[in-house]
């Protein structure tokens, strides 16, 4: 069933469909095809640990398989549209918007693997999401963080700091009670301007996301909402681990952006 819930929200359709499609899929084992009902119901009780469990599982085959080491790894976020609508004022005039919500992920940009997803209300800041997802990280000794301004904290930095990592953010200019502070100030000195300009290589994630099924979900409630965004993460690196093999199999060299990165 999770292997079921997992195909649903990566190819964004609804469980009803998802029903239809599953007698042609021919999965591996001798189950009866599940109804529309039971796949909603088994998406709403999995445990959204055992979901960042598969992501972690998933990245990890993802690492082994390209034998990446230590290279550039950078967070971002993103907004999803819903089908529901508030009532905002615009110039005046009251209209009707989509309601939209917000899609973290923290991954090796290398090639694009996903380490940590989250999924937030349209309103939330990044920088104390990205304190949650860096919690699912393993160490990554000899990396380097890419973090635009709205990650810029003196807490994130000693986070990145004790993965391992060196934090390249860029830093606001002005005043704030993060300025002066220790790992904020040591990150400062360290930051590569170069080395930054790699961030925006994790767009490339949203941009797939968006050209496949459109970053949209049917999901209305918020803990569907964070499994629904799970679930699209582990699709994601299953389909990079997919071209890792691919690339092996053709013998084609895949190579890390900076091979000879030094925290």
């Amino acid at each position: 069933m999770a292997v079921i819930c997992v195909l649903t929200a990566v190819l964004g359709i609804s469980y009803m469909n998802m029903e239809t499609l599953l007698s042609l899929l021919r999965l591996p084992w001798q189950e009866p095809i599940p109804d529309h009902s039971t796949i909603q119901e088994a998406f709403r009780r999995i445990p959204e640990n055992y979901l960042n469990q598969i992501l972690s599982r998933s990245a990890g085959l993802c690492i082994v398989e390209a034998g990446w080491m230590k290279g550039i790894v950078a967070a971002d976020s993103t907004g999803v549209e819903t089908d529901r609508y508030e009532t905002v004022e615009v110039k005046m005039k009251k209209t009707r918007r989509r309601i939209s919500i917000k899609y973290h992920v923290t991954a090796v940009l290398d090639y694009n693997i996903i380490m940590a997803a989250k999924i937030t209300g349209q309103r939330t800041s990044d920088s104390p999401t990205l304190r949650q997802m860096l919690k699912n990280l393993p160490q990554m000794e000899g990396s380097v963080f890419n973090g635009d301004k709205a990650y810029d904290s003196d807490r994130n930095c000693e986070l990145i700091y004790m993965k391992g990592m060196k934090p390249n953010i860029k830093q606001r200019e002005k005043e704030g009670t993060n300025r002066g502070l220790r790992f904020r100030r040591r990150a400062a000195k360290e930051f590569d301007d170069a080395v930054y300009r790699y961030r925006g290589l994790v767009e490339g994630i949203f941009g797939a996301e968006e050209v496949e099924n459109g970053l949209k979900t049917r999901c209305r409630l918020r803990k569907m909402q964070r499994r629904w965004g799970l679930a699209l993460a582990i699709g994601h690196n299953l389909a990079v681990h997919n071209r890792l093999q691919c690339a092996r199999q053709l013998n084609i060299e895949l190579k890390p952006i900076l091979p000879n990165v030094e925290a």
